[in-house]
């Protein structure tokens, strides 16, 4: 039986990964992978068998918490244990790095994996979807919202670490250019930080200023996918964005191996990807 060898992403793996992915029905990923091969945060895996792309994975770092993202076998040589090899290998980079806790957010049919692997639920992420909107939100009273630049990255770093409990700077770094901060005078109030167009690292501290951000989100899709993605942690918050359009279309639970994470998911109200949280 041919086995996985497992090394380093390169740009040439591009089209290879980009190909498996659409023949497994995740889309089309090049603009994701472009991005998470020029991140400092992550290190994505490829595995090959018999010469061609197999699999993939990948591992960010994000302070003292390791993000497994990524796993994916192709559907021709899935029940070969090469998920569970790609998954192994990722958790030995996260522990190479020093972190303290492994976090993943697991698919129904990886949970099981999982499970064995001694990873434990710590909640789940309720996905919504809604069309994108065709006029700019009106931003909340007393507050204004303008581009992030690179001196903002301190404190969206606390904000940031004060709602996941990780310091994802390096992580977000590269896309302050699709960035936005919302502000009262010297407070900041919430950020929005795009990978692609339709999902988004969106961290707010009040229920008002989520809601523009999200709406924002939707408008700055405009033209160029037709749905925005949020997620939420309580069946509040669902029902309130059922009411404003939005429509739930899964939920998945996010998982933890080694030590607990310290996080404020009310703060949290949409997230980066399932590679990154």
């Amino acid at each position: 039986m041919s086995t996985l060898q497992i090394r380093a992403m390169t740009p040439a793996d591009i089209d290879p990964v980009a190909a498996i992915y659409r023949a497994g029905s995740w889309g089309e990923r090049r603009l994701f992978l472009e991005s998470v091969l020029s991140n400092s945060a992550c290190k994505a895996l490829v595995g090959i068998c018999d010469g061609a792309v197999t699999a993939t994975g990948m591992a960010t770092v994000n302070g003292r918490v390791g993000w497994v993202g990524s796993i994916f076998v192709d559907v021709s040589q899935r029940s070969r244990g090469f998920g569970r090899a790609m998954t192994e290998a990722v958790c030995a980079e996260i522990d190479a790095a020093g972190c303290t806790t492994q976090a993943l957010i697991a698919s129904r049919y990886g949970r099981p994996l999982y499970e064995k692997m001694g990873f434990r639920a710590d909640g789940a992420y309720q996905i919504l979807e809604a069309p994108t909107l065709g006029a700019s939100p009106a931003q909340p009273h007393g507050t204004s919202v303008r581009h992030m630049t690179r001196d903002d990255l301190g404190r969206l770093g606390e904000l940031d670490a004060r709602a996941t409990g990780e310091d994802r700077r390096a992580l977000l770094a590269p896309m302050v250019g699709s960035g936005w901060v919302l502000e009262s005078g010297a407070d900041l109030l919430g950020y929005l930080v795009q990978i692609w167009p339709e999902s988004a690292a969106l961290v707010a501290t009040e229920r008002e200023h989520a809601l523009f951000l999200l709406d924002l989100l939707r408008y700055l899709g405009h033209g160029r996918t037709d749905r925005a993605r949020a997620a939420v942690h309580g069946e509040e918050e669902r029902h309130l964005l059922a009411r404003l359009g939005w429509e739930p279309i899964m939920t998945e639970p996010r998982m933890l191996r080694g030590e607990a994470v310290e996080w404020k998911p009310s703060l949290i109200w949409s997230i980066l990807g399932f590679a990154f949280g």
